[in-house]
């Protein structure tokens, strides 16, 4: 609580010292003369309702769709540029077409269906329960919200670290729209387009799409055909070239119903949305590789009885791999009897085939009614359905060799309804009533081997979400520039696991010690339940000291949903774990000087992370000591300083930033998890920091040119939760280039971009096993890339 007093007190005290003598409740409008040269205002609605930015006491970094164009960010995963504090990054390919998002500290890295997400990931307010299928295109946006900090009253369950929200353009009268085309290195060639139609008075469409191909960066190699003379024979002859991993095929279309007449107190959008991903397999490289204990024994198999060893290695700095899809190899390993030697196990008959894709189709329907019931009174009701589909498969030893192939096959559906009662009282309160409901089916099949304890049986695994909670949110203003926030929400969560654990060939495990799946008997047909309650509040103040400052201060809390071990090796695995959970400690300012050329915002928190979920690795009160059972095996200290800036110096001139430093320190860890209290939690970089320079030159009626230049920075961080030097990542620094031509009237633009302009060689995950396979894998970043876009305005 020391810490928690000279938080807050500090903050205050930066705040007075930036403070002017005028006092207003809010910012005046800027002079005509000045207002192409202030920052533009962005108005977002993380409070229920339509807010300045720099009126918002939450720290929230909002970015226009034009703003997003610019930088040339196509994915969520390209967000981490833009925010402090923010690891938003594609999962490894075992997790589908899934994201690993992490903000402060907190998130998931783990795609199953049993886990709950970190980050709530919210597209037009409906969110979205799984990271699987959660790689979105920054595709037709009207904005994007990035909010840092336990979002536990606001959004509810599963924002613990914080929550990105998406936001669609909506259809108006304008009836405007453009098309572009882009054209690339690695054979990019991507379409987008999107227009407006007024179809009668206050009724209006819109419809979008987005069509995206860039062949793979990584080079997929025959070992045989690299290295003749070997005793291993080519699979290929003249070009050993066999495929390639980190390319991306995304097919996407929207269409939106806008009912909003003039004068009506009804407002009604309905929209409709699908998309296709068959993108390759992230680029993951072996980076080392000895076991001779890990072998293929497949008959037939031209690799049969060579071990997995460094001869599988390509250069290092190279994108090229021997990984290997489609070879048909089972799954098999030696396999050493308790005293007794080690003989060669071979599973069931019958081909394994690993897809080169990691493929996601996913549709969804929402519609969103808002009713002003008064003048000071409205209600809005969200209704929305989406589901997703997708396969995963990854040659996890990235070799030719058939020992580490992994498949996986996803179903994911969900229905969200939620309600919300605004109102405001006099000029004295803002409030907001409501509830939610969140009800999800999913299933998980496929097929998976684990080597060192003899399995390899297909799971068919059906599991069930619920959610419900009512919430409440205030804004009290007692005096002039004076703003009181408090929040409450209620939640109950329900989750069910049904195990099916079959042998390769369709029938049960015998049980016969040594035998293939011997020690799964009895899991098939079992239930694993997970039922809870929360109740999180949010309590807080803010202060306008002048039209260029206003600061805040609050506390809030959030958590982490419960669940089921998705991953026994025995039924006495079977087990449930509580939610996470998160008091945080926040204060910050927000300000606008010099007549609004300059915006600087910051914020410094403390968070008390308690329960916090991590595998165990070793079980000694199961019959198999071996485990890998998410448990809630540690509490820690996490606190950080974040700041943002944005200036417009001179008329045309931009600058922009931002950076993020977090201090993460366990105060409690079970040794059962291998983690010490010297680690750091995985996506953990302490250092991030973004910059960005753009100069918009008129010339007259030929049009304008404007060069942009932007930066961003990651320091190192690991992997796994249990950190070592093969899963940690080393930092990097990436720089983006990119110029606009537009012309007069902005009707036509031809962009030409760099990423990665330096060619910076760095990974973006990195993941080790040497002690059960012998194996450190590193997922790589994309090289430099360039591209020409064309775009047409109408």
């Amino acid at each position: 609580m020391l810490f928690t007093r000279k938080l807050l007190t500090g903050a205050g005290t930066a705040a007075l010292c930036l403070a002017t003598p005028a006092l207003a409740q809010t910012a005046e409008p800027v002079p005509a003369g000045q207002a192409d040269q202030a920052v533009n205002d962005i108005v977002v609605t993380a409070q229920f309702r339509a807010q300045r930015l720099q009126d918002t006491p939450i720290a929230i970094t909002a970015t226009t769709g034009a703003a997003l164009e610019a930088r040339s960010l196509t994915s969520v995963t390209d967000l981490t540029a833009t925010a402090p504090n923010v690891n938003l990054s594609s999962a490894s390919g075992l997790n589908g077409s899934a994201v690993n998002a992490y903000i402060r500290g907190i998130g998931q890295n783990d795609s199953s269906f049993a886990l709950e997400p970190g980050v709530g990931i919210y597209i037009d307010d409906v969110y979205y329960g799984t990271t699987f299928g959660a790689i979105l295109d920054l595709n037709d946006l009207d904005r994007v919200e990035v909010l840092r900090g336990p979002q536990g009253t606001l959004a509810g369950k599963n924002s613990i670290g914080g929550s990105v929200k998406l936001f669609s353009k909506k259809p108006d009268a304008d009836g405007g729209g453009f098309v572009e085309a882009t054209l690339g290195r690695f054979n990019r060639v991507d379409f987008r387009g999107s227009a407006d139609f007024t179809i009668a008075d206050g009724l209006y469409a819109r419809l979008s799409g987005v069509s995206k191909h860039t062949d793979g960066f990584m080079t997929l190699l025959d070992f045989g055909c690299v290295n003749p003379g070997q005793g291993i024979p080519a699979q290929r002859s003249g070009n050993c070239r066999t495929g390639s991993e980190g390319g991306i095929d995304v097919k996407g279309v929207r269409g939106a119903l806008r009912y909003a007449p003039d004068g009506s107190r009804l407002e009604l959008n309905l929209s409709g949305d699908f998309s296709q991903n068959d993108s390759e397999q992230v680029a993951t490289k072996l980076l080392y590789a000895n076991n001779p204990n890990v072998r293929s024994y497949v008959a037939g198999d031209p690799f049969a009885g060579v071990p997995l060893d460094s001869r599988f290695l390509t250069g290092a700095r190279s994108y090229t791999s021997y990984a290997t899809y489609d070879t048909g190899g089972n799954y098999t390993t030696p396999f050493c009897a308790p005293g007794g030697g080690c003989v060669p196990y071979q599973v069931a008959p019958g081909g394994f085939r690993s897809s080169p894709k990691s493929t996601a189709r996913s549709w969804g329907v929402s519609g969103t009614i808002d009713y002003a019931v008064s003048d000071t009174l409205s209600l809005k009701s969200i209704t929305a359905y989406r589901a997703a589909s997708g396969t995963a498969g990854i040659d996890l030893d990235g070799s030719p060799l058939a020992v580490l192939l992994q498949q996986f096959d996803y179903r994911h559906r969900q229905f969200t309804q939620e309600l919300r009662l605004s109102g405001k009282i006099g000029a004295i309160a803002d409030f907001t009533l409501g509830g939610f409901l969140y009800d999800a089916r999913d299933w998980l099949g496929g097929r998976s081997q684990i080597p060192n304890v003899q399995f390899d049986f297909l799971p068919d695994d059906p599991v069930t979400n619920n959610s419900k909670s009512l919430f409440a949110h205030v804004e009290l203003h007692p005096f002039a520039n004076f703003n009181i926030v408090a929040g409450l929400r209620y939640t109950h969560d329900s989750k069910t696991y049904l195990f099916h654990r079959r042998n390769p060939d369709g029938m049960l495990p015998s049980g016969i010690p040594f035998t293939t799946n011997w020690l799964l008997v009895g899991l098939d047909g079992r239930i694993g339940t997970f039922e809870g309650d929360r109740v999180d509040y949010r309590i807080g103040a803010n202060y306008r000291f002048s039209d260029a400052l206003m600061a805040y201060a609050q506390v809030s809390t959030g958590y982490k949903g419960g669940g089921v071990n998705p991953r026994p090796y025995v039924p006495d695995q079977i087990v449930a774990f509580a939610p996470e959970t998160l008091t945080a400690y926040e204060a910050g300012f927000k300000s606008d000087l010099f007549g609004r050329r300059l915006r600087a915002n910051g914020a410094i928190f403390y968070n008390d992370y308690k329960d916090i979920q991590i595998n165990r690795y070793v079980c000694p009160e199961s019959a198999s000591r071996t485990c890998s059972e998410p448990a809630n095996a540690g509490d820690a200290h996490v606190w950080g300083v974040e700041g943002e800036l944005s200036a417009q110096p001179v008329d045309g001139l931009t600058l922009d930033g931002g950076f993020g430093y977090l201090h993460f320190k366990y105060t409690r860890v079970d040794p059962t998890t291998l983690v010490t209290l010297a680690d750091k939690a995985p996506f953990n970089p302490a250092w991030q920091a973004n910059a960005g320079i753009q100069y918009r030159a008129e010339l007259g009626n030929i049009g304008s040119v404007t060069p942009r230049l932007d930066w961003n920075y990651q320091s190192s961080f690991f992997f796994n939760s249990t950190n070592n030097a093969g899963n940690e990542v080393p930092g990097r620094s990436l720089f983006n280039l990119r110029v606009t031509y537009a012309s007069p009237d902005d009707g036509w633009q031809i962009s030409a971009a760099v990423t990665n302009l330096f060619d910076k060689f760095y990974f973006v995950g990195k993941s080790e096993n040497i002690a059960n396979y012998g194996v450190n894998s590193g997922i790589l970043g994309r090289p430099r890339e360039w591209s020409v876009t064309v775009r047409r305005r109408f």
